[in-house]
C-alpha cells in the first residue's frame, strides 16, 4: 500500500523553494506543474548526490541509483521531450529507465501532496501561503530542519493533524515502556475506540497504519521528543500560544486511559501468543504438519479452562495475521482434550503466516 504523504519533512521546503525560485509569477501551468518540480528535483538530486556519492543523503527519498537514471535519460533535452518521455513512462513502465521514472515521479509526488493537500504551505493555485512564504524566508539546509523550520512545520502540523499527531506523538512513550505490540496497531485501535472513526474498510485501515509510520519519521524530524520520550517544552508552549492547550489535554487523557484500560493487558496477552508461537515453531509436528493443542498448553502450563480462554482469543485476533487450521483428528487411546473454536471441537493446530 503507497503512503499518501511523504516521511522527510524537508520535502515541504524543497516544494516551496522550488515555487519561490520558478513558480513566484504563476510561470507554470497547473497541468505541468508536477512535472516541472519533478525535473527540478531530479536534477537537485543528481547534483547533490555527486557531491556525496558514497552517502545516502537523508532517508525518504530515492537513491543515487533511482535518480541517476531519469537523470541520463532526460535532462539537455527540450521541454517537450522530456514530457512525452515521462508521460511515456508514467503510461508503460516497459524498461529500467521507465519504471525509475515511474517510480521516483510517484515519489516526489508525494513531496507535493504533503505540502499542499496536508500542510497547505501551497494553495490551489500553486502559489505559497503565508506559511509557505515564512517557511522560504528561513535560512536553511537541503538535509537538515533548522529551529525556526521545525516550529513552522510542527504549528502546520497541529493545525492539520492534531489528533492523530499528537496522539502518535504521546504514545512514543507507551510504545518505548511496553515493546512487544506494534504501534501502528496500537495507534490504529486507538482512533478507531477514541474517536469514535469507525469508517475505516480494511484498505482504509492500512493506509492509515502506513500514515502512522510517516508521522513517525515526522516526530523525528523535528526532535519533537526529549530523551524521556514527553513533547518538548518548545512544542508545547507552540501548542498553548496557538489556542490548542484545551484540546492537547484531552487527547492526553484520552492516551493516558487506553493505557490503563488496553495496552497493559494487550501487551500481556501479546506475551503469551509470542510464547505460543514460539513453541509451535519449534516442537515437531504430526505428518501432516499439525501440532496437539494439548501439547502446547501443557508446555504454557496452562489449564484446560485458561488455555480454552487463549486459543479462542488467539483465534479471533490473530486470523488476519495466519492461516490458522485446525482438525479433531485423535487416537482415542490418546486422551488429548478437545478444545472448541467458534463452537467447534478441535484437537490440533497448523499455523502458516500470511505473505509467506
Amino acid at each position: 500500500m503507497h503512503r499518501p504523504y511523504n516521511q522527510n519533512l524537508n520535502s515541504v521546503k524543497w516544494v516551496c523553494k522550488f515555487i519561490k525560485e520558478k513558480n513566484s509569477n504563476s510561470e507554470i501551468s497547473k497541468s505541468e506543474f508536477y512535472i516541472e518540480f519533478y525535473i527540478y528535483i531530479i536534477k537537485k538530486f543528481f547534483n547533490l548526490y555527486n557531491k556525496k556519492s558514497n552517502e545516502a543523503l537523508t532517508h525518504g527519498i530515492p537513491s543515487f541509483e533511482s535518480i541517476k537514471k531519469p537523470y541520463d535519460a532526460l535532462i539537455g533535452l527540450t521541454k517537450e521531450r522530456k514530457k512525452k518521455i515521462i508521460n511515456d513512462a508514467l503510461f508503460n513502465r516497459r524498461d529500467e529507465v521507465e519504471k525509475s521514472i515511474f517510480s521516483t515521479y510517484k515519489a516526489t509526488s508525494y513531496f507535493i501532496n504533503l505540502t499542499k493537500d496536508k500542510l497547505k504551505f501551497v494553495d490551489f493555485e500553486n502559489k505559497l501561503t503565508s506559511s509557505g512564504e515564512k517557511l522560504v524566508s528561513c535560512r536553511s539546509n537541503d538535509f537538515r530542519l533548522s529551529k525556526k523550520e521545525k516550529e513552522i512545520l510542527f504549528c502546520a502540523i497541529i493545525k492539520e493533524d492534531f489528533n492523530f499527531f499528537i496522539s502518535l506523538s504521546l504514545l512514543q512513550k507507551i510504545q518505548n515502556k511496553v515493546k512487544n505490540l506494534n504501534i501502528e496497531e496500537i495507534h490504529f485501535e486507538f482512533l478507531v475506540e477514541k474517536f469514535n472513526i469507525k469508517h475505516f474498510r480494511y484498505t482504509e485501515a492500512s493506509n492509515e497504519k502506513n500514515f502512522s509510520k510517516v508521522r513517525e519519521h515526522w516526530i523525528k524530524d523535528l526532535g519533537l521528543l526529549d530523551k524521556n520520550y514527553n513533547i518538548k517544552k518548545t512544542f508545547l508552549k507552540i501548542i498553548t500560544k496557538e489556542g490548542l492547550e484545551e484540546p492537547y489535554r484531552e487527547v492526553k487523557k484520552l492516551v493516558d486511559d487506553y493505557y490503563k484500560e488496553k495496552i497493559v493487558s494487550k501487551s500481556k496477552f501479546q506475551e503469551k501468543i509470542d510464547f505460543f508461537i514460539a513453541i509451535y515453531e519449534t516442537t515437531p509436528k504430526n505428518e501432516l504438519g499439525f501440532l496437539s493443542l494439548q501439547d502446547i498448553a501443557d508446555q504454557m502450563r496452562m489449564g484446560k479452562k485458561s488455555f480454552q480462554n487463549f486459543i479462542s482469543e488467539f483465534y479471533e485476533s490473530e486470523k488476519n495475521k495466519y492461516s490458522i487450521f485446525f482438525n479433531n483428528v485423535v487416537q482415542s487411546i490418546s486422551g488429548k482434550n478437545q478444545y472448541l473454536i467458534r463452537n467447534r471441537p478441535v484437537v490440533n493446530i497448523r499455523i502458516k503466516e500470511l505473505n509467506k
